[in-house]
């Protein structure tokens, strides 16, 4: 008896040292205020307003203000952007989960607990000030009617670094969350300045990144560099973005083998940001990469705009490796310098991703210099590849694939920024970040928008986000043995679009799966024919066809 009364307590104290662990201790403050919609001018479209910050729109983007210290730059951005939180929130939940598997007699009772445990060091991670955002986003999405908790908005803050793809995605294959790709290239017209062309998609969430929607933030923080990213909302953090300084940072994000959540560091995203805020000049930027511990790897690009240079840093977990003069001006997910290039994670995905097809295609339109900002856009609008040939529509081999979260082309030198507009057929936005920044100007004068593309399809983005939602349906029908359904799935979607690449895959492997050989032959010989987007399918085709 005294032995059970002994080990029971050591059960509760177990458990009373296990919940102190694995639970976020949330920074105070308090929300107060309402919200208003105001007119800014004469003409000018209504905003709604909180505080000292703003949401207004251009368009189809959202235009996010905002000011202040940490707290109320959180409770502003979740206040003003809180309708569209949960969605975010919801996609990044299997991306979080299956970061812990349920296999094993009692994996699926267990898994919450040990998921608390495996992430229980993220928000050590965080510095106090990211803390306090965070708090702030919970309490301000609160005071909307818009129930988020804390523990789900530090652990968003994380996703890019350590969350794994969802099931229903085709990047789970692949164990790749974002897909990203950065284009430099020299101006005509002012060979010391640079365009900077810009692509970032979250194919890995539950939902493709269907619900982050393209949002442009820009910020004066209090005490620090005013700066503007294009985000989504829920991040905090900055994948694409500028300072006042004229100092752009992009993010993309890469697997190494040494990440793993049980790490105390700092989300690469968050780091971005801070960078923003503080450098000054190049090496200070590249100064704070360098020396701050990450929590995820990532291939990060830092240009500075006023001498036209720009620097690449391999950043990962435990290594930091600095190219002052990198040999292409097209880089995506994966590392390339001869120190980390070799990791085994990225290696493997050097060789199941099409990333080398996009980065290729790229660097090939970028090798001379460009004569007008036009002619960036086009090459974020190709859709041809390397040796010239038109691939289907979403063929995720081609720079514009039609899964971009955000796709934006930046001066950093003039500080004109232009967003593509999903809602206005790819049309981007042009906004002037000299006064938005830096106050030059009585007012913000933008310069032309750069058109939508005429030559394309109006329908093709609309029918792309469809035919890749059924995928994902038809995908986990087929996890759960439902060929069926995943068939009917699959159909729907090449209903939508007929000849995107991933479909024609995806109708092989059901068809496969149900016995249906000949099914399976055709539709793989379809999907070689339109060029083969993802290298480890391509090996199952040809076997299946060599037969």
């Amino acid at each position: 008896m005294i032995a059970v009364a002994m080990l029971g307590v050591a059960i509760v104290v177990g458990w009373f040292i296990y919940r102190r662990s694995v639970t976020y201790d949330v920074p105070s403050g308090e929300v107060s205020g309402a919200m208003t919609s105001v007119q800014t001018a004469p003409g000018a479209p209504p905003a709604l307003t909180y505080g000292g910050s703003s949401l207004s729109w251009v368009g189809g983007l959202p235009v996010l203000r905002i000011s202040g210290e940490a707290h109320a730059f959180g409770a502003a951005h979740g206040r003003l952007l809180a309708p569209w939180l949960p969605a975010v929130v919801a996609a990044a939940a299997p991306s979080i989960e299956h970061t812990v598997s349920d296999d094993g007699m009692f994996g699926g009772t267990t898994h919450g607990m040990r998921l608390a445990w495996r992430w229980r060091f993220i928000d050590d991670g965080l510095v106090d000030q990211d803390r306090r955002m965070v708090a702030g986003m919970t309490r301000g999405a609160e005071a909307s009617g818009v129930d988020v908790s804390f523990t789900d908005l530090v652990r968003t803050q994380a996703v890019l670094d350590v969350g794994a793809p969802s099931p229903r995605t085709d990047e789970a294959e692949q164990k790749s969350l974002a897909q990203s790709l950065i284009v430099l290239a020299h101006q005509a017209q002012a060979p010391a300045r640079l365009w900077v062309g810009r692509v970032f998609a979250m194919p890995g969430l539950d939902d493709g990144g269907d619900a982050e929607i393209p949002v442009l933030t820009i910020a004066h923080p209090e005490g620090r560099i005013a700066w503007a990213g294009v985000g989504w909302p829920g991040q905090l953090g900055v994948v694409t973005g500028v300072n006042a300084q004229g100092i752009a940072v992009m993010v993309d994000p890469v697997r190494t083998s040494d990440v793993r959540p049980t790490r105390t560091a700092r989300p690469v995203a968050l780091l971005a940001r801070t960078v923003l805020e503080q450098a000054k000049t190049l090496d200070e930027a590249v100064k704070l990469i360098e020396t701050t511990p990450t929590l995820g790897a990532a291939v990060i690009v830092v240009i500075d705009g006023t001498s036209g240079t720009w620097v690449l840093v391999e950043r990962t977990p435990s290594k930091a490796i600095i190219e002052r003069n990198p040999k292409s001006s097209a880089l995506g997910d994966v590392l390339t310098t001869n120190a980390l290039s070799s990791d085994p994670e990225n290696d493997r995905a050097r060789r199941m991703l099409a990333t080398q097809q996009r980065v290729d295609r790229a660097a090939k339109l970028v090798k001379n210099p460009l004569p007008d900002v036009a002619a960036m856009a086009a090459i974020l609008r190709d859709q041809r590849g390397l040796d010239e040939t038109a691939r289907p529509a979403g063929h995720r081999g081609v720079i514009d694939d039609g899964r971009a979260v955000h796709t934006v082309i930046l001066d950093p030198s003039s500080l004109e920024l232009w967003i593509a507009d999903p809602r206005a057929g790819g049309r981007m936005r042009a906004f002037d970040l000299r006064h938005e920044l830096r106050g030059e100007g009585d007012r913000a004068a933008p310069s032309a928008d750069i058109a939508a593309d005429p030559a394309l399809d109006p329908d093709r983005l609309p029918n792309l986000v469809a035919a890749r939602a059924e995928l994902r349906v038809a995908r986990g029908a087929l996890l759960a043995g439902d060929t069926e359904r995943a068939d009917e799935a699959c159909a729907r979607a090449r209903a939508r679009a007929p000849t995107l690449p991933e479909a024609l895959e995806l109708e092989a492997t059901i068809a496969q799966a149900r016995g249906d050989i000949p099914r399976a032959r055709a539709a793989f010989e379809a999907w070689l024919d339109g060029g083969p987007d993802d290298p480890k399918g391509e090996e199952r085709a040809r076997a299946l066809l060599s037969r």
